[in-house]
């Protein structure tokens, strides 16, 4: 099968289009795990969820042709991946940098895709 056969661009297209439309529930994942840090409820396993929704984002949204998004989302793992270690410690500039990466994710998938944040 070639990268031309209409059937496999038809397959392609529809993965994308999945991909698209399973963003707002990861928005709202990603949204739900950090107000449970900010809440403190259960913030290092909010943190590890976060980090890994992160994770799986930034590695496909390139995959699916949004690659604004997965920068992003490569952005907030980063921001994450710190706060994981052994000695965890949600710092007011640790919270401000997190929540500057959750917002620009939020950006970007509004500027990419046309999804608003909760």
């Amino acid at each position: 099968m070639s990268t031309t056969d209409p059937a496999f661009l038809a397959f392609l297209e529809e993965q994308r289009a999945d991909y698209h439309r399973s963003l707002p529930q990861r928005l709202e994942q990603i949204e739900s795990l950090w107000g449970q840090v900010l809440n403190d409820e259960a913030p290092v396993q909010a943190l590890a969820s976060l980090e890994r929704c992160a994770h799986s984002l930034a590695g496909s949204g390139a995959t699916f042709g949004f690659a604004a998004l997965g920068d992003a989302a490569r952005g907030l793992e980063l921001a994450v991946s710190p706060l994981l270690g052994a000695r965890y410690t949600l710092t007011p500039a640790a919270l401000s940098e997190v929540r500057r990466a959750v917002e620009a994710l939020q950006r970007s998938l509004s500027g990419e895709t046309g999804i608003q944040g909760v």
